[in-house]
Order: C-alpha cells, then sequence, then structure tokens
C-alpha cells in the first residue's frame, strides 16, 4: 500500500513536535535544525491534499509526491532512533516503567547527552531539512491549491445500524434483487440438471468485472434443484497465480476427500478422481483468467470421473467470452445483463440501514442519477450505496455526490472505476491508508480482523484522541471501526456472513493496487526476482501464494521495506537473516521453516508487529528486550514453542501476545504483569513455580493488567487455591470483552477424595474468576465442578447486559446450569457443549424474573431472552425433562420466552418431548430445528414457523406434525416414525434408512415435489425393478433420487451431518486462516 500524503504528513509532524517540546537548548545548533523542521512540515502540509490527489494523473507530481513521502519515510526513523538511545539512558539512569512508557520523548535530553549520537542525529536532521527545502521549491511549478481538504468528516454508522445491514448471510443476499436474477438462476439450474447428453457439460458465466457474476453462480449452487441433483457439489475460486498442489487438495477436501497432505500431482489426481466418481457432481470455478487451471490441472479428473458420473457439471464465471472455448467442452454460456434502473434502486437502498430506507422516496430522483452513473454495474451501486449510508438523508448531501468531481476527473486510467474513486475520495485520509493496506492480501488470502487491525496500529495508521500515546488510549476500538466501516463502504466484503474475515473484489483490488503505486508490491509466481529492480522503492511486501519456492536471498534486495507478509513457504538456508530489513515496522511469516532467522530478529530495531504463525521456531531471543517498538507478537501454532524469554518483561509496548494453538504449557516468565499495556492475551498457561521464596502461580500476572480487551486462559486445573485467582483480578477488568476460561480434563484423574478436593478448589477458583459487566464473550471448557460459579446465576436484568455470546463446553461432573441464564439481555447465542450430568433444564432456561416466581409476586413484563436467535445444546446425555411455563405470552400475544429465537439444535440427550411453550403459535422467529440422538424422543408438533427439520437417530420418534411452513426434512435412522403429517408446504423430504426394508405408509400423506430416499439393498432392488407396490408410495412424487445405503454409509452420514457447530461467532478471536 502507498502511505497516503495527507495522513502521513500529520503523523510525522505530531512525532517532531514532541521534540521540539524538549530541552534541546544544550546541543547547540539542534534545537534550531528541530524547530526548523517543524516549520518545514506545516509548510508542506498545506497542499499535500492537492498533491495527493493530482499524483493520479499527473506523473510528474507522483515523482514529486514520492520523494517527500522519502523524507517523510527517514523522518520516522530518525525518531525512532532518538527513542531508542532515549530508552537506554532511561535504563541506566533506572527510570520506571511509567516513564519509559509515557511519550516518545520524556525527556530527550537522555539521548541527546551523547555526545556522538547527538551529532549524527543533528546531522541527519540537517540533511532532512535541506531535503524539505528542496521539495518545498520544488513545488512551486505545480501551483497546488493551498489549504483545501477533499474528505468532509461524515458521521460513523453505529452498531446498531450496522447491524440492520443484510450482510450476515450463507452469500451476500444485499445482491440479490429483482427478477432478472431469479429468472437466470432458474434457467442455467435448468441446463445444468438436464441430461440431455453424457458428455461432460460446461456452462459458463460471463460479464465484465462488478456485473454479478459471482452472485449469481453462488444463487445457482444454493438453489434448492441443485442441491438435490448433484451429490457432490464443489466451489473453487482460482486466483492468477493458483499452487496446482494447492487447487488440487481444495478440490479434493471440497468434495469430501481426503488428501493427506499430499504434494504429488499425479497422486492428487488420482485422489481426486476417484472422490468425483463416487457421486454425480457440479464443479464451479469462480473468477477464471485463464485456461491453464482447466487444461494442466483439472481437466484429467473431472473428465474421468464424468465417465462413471455422466451427466456431472463444471460452472465457469469469467470476463472472458473465449475462455469456456479453449476448455474444449460442449459449452453453454450465458452473458451477465446490467441491472435496470428499478433493481437496482432496490439494491442501492438495501446498503443502507433500515432507518434510513423508510425515509428516501424524496430522493429517489437524485438516487436514480446516481445509478444511471454506474452503468447497471451491482459492485458500483453497493459502492455508492455504501457512501450514501454516511450521508444525512437530505437532497443536499446526496446531491453532494451526484455532482462530486470524481465523476469527471479526465485521465484517470483504466485501473481506475469513478465510482470507486468517488467512495475513496470521501474516506478520512487515515481510512484511505487502512483501505490500501488491505491490497497487501492477495486474492484467495482472508483479511482477518484480528490480524489487520494490529498491523494497521503498527504502520501508525491509527492515532490516539489528543495526539498522545497513553495506558487509556483506544487504538484498537478506533481500528475496528475503520474495519467495520469498510465493510458497510463495501469495499471489503464478509466471507460467508462472518465479518471476523473478509475478502475484497477483484475490482476493488486492482483500485487499491493502482493507488498504492510502487510503493507496494504482491509477489506471485515467481515474481520476486523481478522485482528486485524495485528494491529502493517497494516499502510494503506480500508473498504468495505461489507455484514456485521463493528463495530468502531473493528478498533480500528489498532494502527500504516496512512491511513483509508472507503467506507461501519459503526457501531458508543456513546463513540466511533479517539483517537487511532494518527498517521493517510489520513482519509476518506463515508456514515457514524460520528458526534460523530468530538469531537476527532483534537487528529489527523499527520492529511493531511478528507474526510467526504455524512455523518450527522454539524460542525467542533473550535479548528481544531490546526490541523497544515491539507492539504485537503473535506465535500461532508455534508447537515447538517452549518458553518465553524473561526479558520479554521488559517490552513495556506491547499490547498483544499471542500464543493461540502453540504450546499449552509455554512457561511466562515471573513479572509478566509488568506488561500492563496489554490488549489481547491469548494462550496464557497458568503454571505454579515453587522454587525461590514461596509459592508462585503466573495467574497473578494477570492481576496487573488492567487494559485487557481479550484473554484466553489455559491450564486453570493447575490453580491450588481461590487467592491466585482472586489476584488475576479479573472483575475489575473494565475493558474486557472477551473471555476464554480453560481447564484440562487430567484434572479430574485420581482417587475419589481427591477428585473431591480438586472439584472443591476448582470450585472456588472459577468463582473468583468472574468476568465483568462489559463483557461480551465468555467460554468456559473442562470445568470439572459440580457446581457453576454464583456469579452465573442471573439476579437480575441488567448482571452482564454486554454478553452477546455464552458458550459452556466439557462440563463432566456439573449437575444443573444456574438460575436466571434467561436474564440476560443481550445475548444473541448459547451454546453448552458435553454436560452429561445434567438431568433437567427449567425456569433458568424459559422465565423472566416475575414468572420464575412460583407462588406469587409482582409481574415483570421482560422478555426472557430477549435477542437469543441461537441455542446449541449438544452431550447432555442425561437431560430427560425441559420444564416449561406455557403461559409465557406478552400483553401482545407474542412468546415472552425466546421471542427472537431462529435456531435450535439438540445432539445427544434424553429427552422424550419438547415442551409447549417451545412449540407455539405465538413463536414467529424459529426456522430451524435440528434434532439429533434424541433416544427417548416420541413427537415433534405444532412447530408452525418452522422450514427446515432434521431429525437424525431417533429410534422412539412415532408422530411428527402441525409444521405448517416446512419446507425440507431430513429423517435418517427413524425406523418408527408412524405420522408426518400437517406438513403442506413441504418440498423436500430426505429420508435414510440402512435398515429400511419397506417404505413407511406415512409417504402416501405427504407430496414433496422432491425425495431423496437411501435404504436397504433389497429395498432398493426392490423399487428398482418397478414392480413392487412399495412404488406406489412415492410415485406421487415429481422427483426422485433413489439408493441403497450399508449400515456403516449411514453411521458416516450421521456422524457428518451430526458434527456442524454452529457457534462460529464465538471464535471469532481465536480463529484464523
Amino acid at each position: 500500500m502507498a502511505a497516503v500524503l495527507d495522513a502521513l504528513a500529520p503523523y510525522v509532524k505530531r512525532l517532531i513536535a514532541d521534540m521540539a517540546e524538549e530541552e534541546v537548548s544544550m546541543l547547540l545548533g539542534v534545537s534550531g535544525e528541530i524547530t526548523k523542521l517543524e516549520d518545514n512540515m506545516e509548510s508542506i502540509k498545506a497542499f499535500l491534499a492537492d498533491a495527493e490527489r493530482r499524483r493520479i494523473t499527473e506523473q510528474s507530481v507522483r515523482r514529486w509526491v514520492r520523494k517527500l513521502k522519502d523524507a517523510m519515510y527517514d523522518a520516522t526513523d530518525i525518531i525512532d532512533l532518538c527513542q531508542l538511545e532515549a530508552d537506554k539512558r532511561r535504563e541506566s539512569k533506572g527510570a520506571s516503567s511509567k516513564e519509559k512508557l509515557a511519550g516518545c520523548f520524556q525527556p530527550l535530553l537522555f539521548c541527546l547527552r551523547n555526545p556522538k549520537f547527538a551529532h549524527e542525529i543533528g546531522r541527519r536532521i540537517k540533511d532532512l531539512n535541506r531535503r524539505l527545502e528542496e521539495i518545498y521549491k520544488g513545488a512551486a511549478k505545480f501551483n497546488f491549491i493551498t489549504n483545501v481538504s477533499y474528505y468532509q468528516d461524515r458521521r460513523m454508522i453505529t452498531d446498531a445500524e450496522r447491524s440492520s445491514l443484510n450482510t450476515m448471510s450463507e452469500f451476500d443476499e444485499t445482491a440479490i434483487v429483482g427478477e432478472n436474477i431469479e429468472k437466470d438462476t432458474k434457467e442455467l439450474a435448468q441446463v445444468l440438471i438436464t441430461d440431455d447428453n453424457h458428455d461432460l457439460k460446461v456452462v459458463s458465466i460471463v460479464g465484465m468485472g462488478g456485473m454479478g457474476k459471482t452472485t449469481l453462480a453462488q444463487k445457482i449452487f444454493n438453489e434448492t434443484t441443485i442441491q438435490e441433483h448433484f451429490k457432490v457439489k464443489v466451489w473453487l475460486s482460482i486466483t492468477q497465480h493458483f499452487d496446482e498442489a494447492e487447487l488440487l487438495r481444495a478440490a479434493i477436501s471440497h468434495a469430501g476427500g481426503h488428501h493427506g497432505g499430499e504434494q504429488d500431482k499425479s497422486k492428487l489426481v488420482q485422489t481426486l478422481t476417484n472422490t468425483l466418481s463416487a457421486s454425480k457432481f457440479l464443479l464451479v470455478m469462480d473468477d477464471v483468467w485463464g485456461d491453464s487451471a482447466w487444461n494442466n490441472v483439472l481437466t484429467v479428473p473431472i473428465k474421468n470421473a464424468c465417465r462413471k458420473q455422466p451427466g456431472s457439471r463444471v460452472l465457469v464465471t469469467t470476463r472472458f467470452d473465449d475462455l469456456a472455448w479453449k476448455m474444449r467442452a460442449s459449452l453453454h454460456q450465458h452473458r451477465v445483463s446490467p441491472l435496470d434502473e428499478e433493481d437496482a434502486w432496490s439494491l442501492l437502498k438495501k446498503q443502507l440501514p433500515h432507518d434510513q430506507v423508510v425515509g428516501t422516496d424524496h430522493l429517489k430522483d437524485i438516487g436514480m442519477k446516481i445509478i444511471r452513473k454506474c452503468g447497471g454495474l451491482p459492485l458500483a451501486v453497493k459502492v455508492m450505496g455504501g457512501l450514501l449510508s454516511t450521508r444525512s438523508q437530505s437532497e443536499r448531501e446526496w446531491e453532494a455526490v451526484l455532482n462530486h468531481r470524481a465523476w469527471s476527473v479526465d485521465g484517470l486510467p483504466m485501473e481506475l472505476d469513478n465510482r470507486i474513486y468517488l467512495s475513496y475520495e470521501d474516506l478520512s485520509p487515515p481510512l484511505k491508508q487502512c483501505f490500501l493496506y488491505c491490497s497487501l492480501f492477495p486474492k484467495g488470502t482472508s483479511i482477518w480482523q484480528i490480524k489487520v487491525v494490529p498491523m494497521w496500529i503498527s504502520e501508525g495508521f491509527i492515532q490516539p484522541q489528543g495526539g498522545s500515546f497513553s495506558h487509556d488510549d483506544r487504538l484498537e476500538e478506533t481500528a475496528t471501526e475503520y474495519y467495520k466501516e469498510l465493510i458497510t463502504r463495501n469495499l471489503i466484503e464478509p466471507i460467508e456472513g462472518s465479518t471476523v474475515h473478509c475478502t475484497m473484489h477483484d475490482v476493488v483490488r486492482s483500485f487499491a493496487e493502482y493507488m498504492a503505486g510502487e510503493e507496494s508490491l504482491v509477489v506471485q509466481d515467481g515474481q520476486l526476482a523481478a522485482g528486485g529492480s524495485k528494491g529502493s522503492l517497494v516499502h510494503h511486501m506480500s508473498l504468495g501464494p505461489t507455484k514456485l519456492v521463493p528463495e530468502w536471498a531473493d528478498l533480500q534486495k528489498q532494502e527500504s521495506l516496512r512491511t513483509l507478509i508472507i503467506n507461501c513457504k519459503i526457501n531458508i538456508k543456513p546463513g540466511d537473516s533479517l539483517t537487511s530489513f532494518s527498517r521493517l515496522r510489520v513482519l509476518s511469516i506463515k508456514v515457514a521453516d524460520c528458526d534460523r532467522l530468530i538469531d537476527s530478529l532483534c537487528q529489527l530495531r523499527h520492529l511493531r508487529y511478528i507474526q510467526l504463525e504455524k512455523t518450527n521456531i522454539s524460542s525467542l531471543p533473550h535479548n528481544i528486550n531490546t526490541m523497544k517498538f515491539l507492539q504485537h507478537i503473535v506465535l500461532r501454532d508455534c508447537r515447538n514453542l517452549e518458553n518465553l524469554p524473561t526479558t520479554i518483561i521488559k517490552l513495556v509496548h506491547l499490547r498483544t501476545i499471542d500464543l493461540y494453538g502453540s504450546n499449552l504449557s509455554v512457561v511466562v516468565p515471573k513479572g509478566f504483569g509488568r506488561l500492563t499495556n496489554l490488549r489481547t492475551l491469548f494462550g496464557f498457561s497458568v503454571h505454579m513455580d515453587t522454587d525461590g521464596d514461596g509459592e508462585w502461580c503466573s495467574l497473578e500476572e494477570i492481576g496487573p493488567l488492567s487494559q485487557l480487551r481479550k484473554l484466553t486462559l489455559h491450564g486453570l486445573e493447575n490453580v491450588p487455591s481461590n487467592l491466585f485467582a482472586e489476584m488475576a483480578m479479573i472483575s475489575s477488568k473494565e475493558h474486557l470483552d472477551y473471555l476464554d476460561l480453560n481447564w484440562s480434563s487430567s484434572g479430574i484423574e485420581g482417587l475419589r477424595d481427591e477428585i473431591e478436593k480438586q472439584q472443591h478448589v476448582v470450585e472456588e477458583v472459577l468463582e473468583k474468576l468472574c468476568p465483568p459487566s462489559c463483557i461480551e464473550t465468555l467460554l468456559v471448557k473442562g470445568y470439572f465442578g459440580r457446581e457453576l460459579a454464583n456469579w452465573m446465576t442471573v439476579r437480575e436484568t441488567g448482571a452482564f447486559k454486554s454478553l452477546m455470546n455464552l458458550k459452556l463446553q466439557d462440563l463432566p461432573c456439573c449437575t444443573r446450569l444456574p438460575d436466571g441464564f434467561c436474564r440476560l439481555p443481550s445475548l444473541k447465542a448459547l451454546n453448552i457443549v458435553g454436560a452429561p450430568a445434567i438431568k433437567s433444564v427449567g425456569f433458568e432456561f424459559q422465565a423472566s424474573s416475575s414468572v420464575a416466581v412460583r407462588g406469587g409476586g409482582s409481574a415483570d413484563t421482560s422478555a426472557a431472552f430477549p435477542k437469543l436467535t441461537s441455542i446449541h445444546l449438544e452431550g447432555l446425555r442425561e437431560w430427560e425433562e425441559w420444564d416449561w411455563e406455557e403461559q409465557a405470552v406478552d400483553v401482545t400475544g407474542d412468546a415472552m420466552a425466546m421471542p427472537a429465537l431462529e435456531e435450535l439444535t439438540i445432539k445427544n440427550c434424553k429427552l422424550s418431548c419438547l415442551p409447549r411453550g417451545l412449540a407455539t403459535s405465538r413463536r414467529h422467529a424459529l426456522r430451524g430445528l435440528y434434532l439429533y440422538k434424541l433416544t427417548n424422543l416420541i413427537s415433534v408438533e405444532n412447530f408452525p414457523s418452522v422450514v427446515q427439520l432434521d431429525v437424525f437417530v431417533c429410534p422412539a420418534l412415532k408422530r411428527i406434525s402441525g409444521l405448517s411452513r416446512l419446507h425440507k426434512i431430513r429423517i435418517v435412522r427413524c425406523a418408527n416414525v408412524e405420522a408426518l403429517e400437517g406438513v403442506p408446504s413441504l418440498d423436500s423430504l430426505v429420508l435414510w434408512d440402512a435398515t429400511m426394508e419397506a417404505l413407511p405408509g406415512y409417504l402416501q400423506a405427504v407430496s414433496p415435489r422432491y425425495i431423496d430416499l437411501k435404504c436397504s439393498k433389497n429395498l432398493y432392488e426392490s423399487i428398482n425393478s418397478g414392480s413392487s407396490s412399495e412404488c406406489n408410495k412415492i410415485s406421487h412424487m415429481a422427483k426422485h433420487d433413489i439408493d441403497y445405503i450399508e449400515d456403516s454409509e449411514d453411521s458416516d452420514a450421521e456422524s457428518q451431518e451430526c458434527s456442524d457447530d454452529s457457534d462460529a461467532e464465538l471464535q471469532e478471536c481465536s480463529d484464523e486462516d
């Protein structure tokens, strides 16, 4: 990415101003040079916005801007060196950690009293001033407009408004508008399923970038007829620079096969052939730019599989008309048409918060004029809608967008779409930098919020309010708002509905890469050597994925790098080091054997962010304390890591330590609590040390970390007393929003008396780990106490008012759930997994505080679980009763308990029936009901809002009725079902049972359009013969898919279906690609 000039300059000026405030008169000449430096920056600042704008179309301005940016980069290096020298002096004088943390130059005399250093700094500052003066003189010929800003401060979208946008879906529903896409979907789906010949058929969707090809393909992929017709469906996003083996492995995985990490292409081809040969398949190749992925990789396994599974299909999306013809297969081509104006207006309104949409009629004329400028491109309409969502609903604001000068800028290169350029111009300078930085993540690589936010901070894009860093700055919160703002503006797009990881549309990416210019280099397909000539220009580099394994030695030509991101394997030889990258601020290496580089890590004096993920490192260097600017250390999935160096406690600027997925017994040094600036701490290992002056528990080091936002603790079974837990002071951490508490199952091994003693200890420990009221996500795993903590008993509606996600997992000894769960006012997702000792669930799940009072009392009309949308209950193996207050309705007649519930999943328990209060006509939101291995369940009745029902391995189930909106049902290994009735909307029925020797009679009472039947081999052959009376039971159904299934296959299918947990939202702080 390129530094945005009018964002970089104020940042540098602020740092220089800090220098100017110091007492530097003792150093003759230097104080004057510092003042002059500040004055030079002030003079240049006046016309930066105009220069930044004109660099896009004027080559000479671009060269001038580049010189200025290089000078500013050098200024930041000088300032860093002053800080490093000051820190050395502070340490020699015995300054406190608080003094070390405060400001960049308090006092600057610490470094300026070193004559040799002062002379060198003075020389460099004088040289920098001369450069700036020459640059300033050179600006005269451009006649820059001074003191102008093209950015107007806009309101930020609130979380409430943002949540009202339709972004949380399986695919991008916000792009689905009008009848044309529905018509195209049905027509193309019909083309795909029509068996007009046995040859391989390739269907291509063609259109320019941003036209909606992928959206149409996604809608076809999820179409009911496609889901029913093709048993195997594979979606492959084809990057321009793909790795052949990785592409084959991805295809195998998506097809349900196993590749075992195989590298050999021929073996992978055979595995893919075998995997696809099992069933009729649909393979989607999205965004194909060339024919090499087909001709060189996929054609052999697909054509071989098609011979065994005729009727299989390939769907291709591409910008190029002739590409599918080059694939040399039977072809049907569909060209995507632009949106008509009314559909485009509907799409634009979908980008606005709901409360804005209501009042847009008076703005339609202006909106239509904006839409006409979008040329019918859905992406352009979405980007404009995202921009308008930041404006007030006034004609003046919308006309400002319509009449913006960006529509008519002459000389824009073809990479720059005017509509995206307009949205870009509307961003604040810091947000522009954050947006351009996202282009460093190549296509096929996710932009993870938890990764990119600290990177932005490390690059200096996020500045504290008031201009000074302190314990109380809110850099992470500000950066997170920027990330959300880019999503709202449709400049980055959530993947599969989850905002924690995003991607960037190709058209937007091309724009961002052009704007980043020569400062940024994204290396793929062995381009590294070619990029060496730009070594003095490139400041930000990203590698991979790539076919060829690059050499570390080739990287070392890039001596001006400030950012290095490696997402591929790289060949690191003995003698390779990091010494060439002395200016790095951000270093991220993934999946590499980089242990050889560790010794030279401390040469990176300016480094703020280091990520070593899935690497073979066993330790960090002992002298890591010399890396004074380190803010973020991420060591994810480093299985060989043994300990953190004791000197890490001197890195007082650290904001993140992430050890997620690494060795859980990583030793934490004493004094860790000195890292009081920490915001994120994942994978913290709790352990004891009895050496020295008595017992020490690493948990006590958490106590002083008052700025923590996210915390994961492992090994809590090692805490011998609640006194150590109390010392962690969890409840007093007023910023903590994510808490993950983990015990090991090894804690319940031993004699009975010992177990009871251990249980008593863990109960007391949990009692002292009460989170603060601001907590948003809470996870408790492996807890083997008999009772949960008292603080989990919610006694008033306002308690834990921010808690949205709660997961309790692996509670082997817990016998009951705490009362009052229902009073959690903001809870959206509740997951309880693995609590085999719980036998009943009652009013803690259903009743409000007043309804729960048995025997009278004043009424409280608040709903229980008012915002809960998802419940997942699994492994409560002894659960037999679910008590429910049947009369719990509010004054409007709606359900009082869980009125917003959309999805309920229950697995592995002994429930014989679902409570009537749950199955009520007043419950309008419930859409999905998923019941697996409920061994005593007798009936499922009266769920009028449910559209999808799964019943798997419920041997006692006899009756399913009263589901008037049911669209799809799957019945697997439920041999005793006698009645399926009251399902007039049923469209799809899946019925699997390897022991089925006769079709159930209830099939004659239902009329689904489609049935997927898997039965015993005897029954299959009987039906297939056409002479059996069993055929009459399904003859009225329009489409059949019938096969036999073995017992082992039946069990495998059940296991696969039952393994999809619905708690992805709880993993946003700990899962990463």
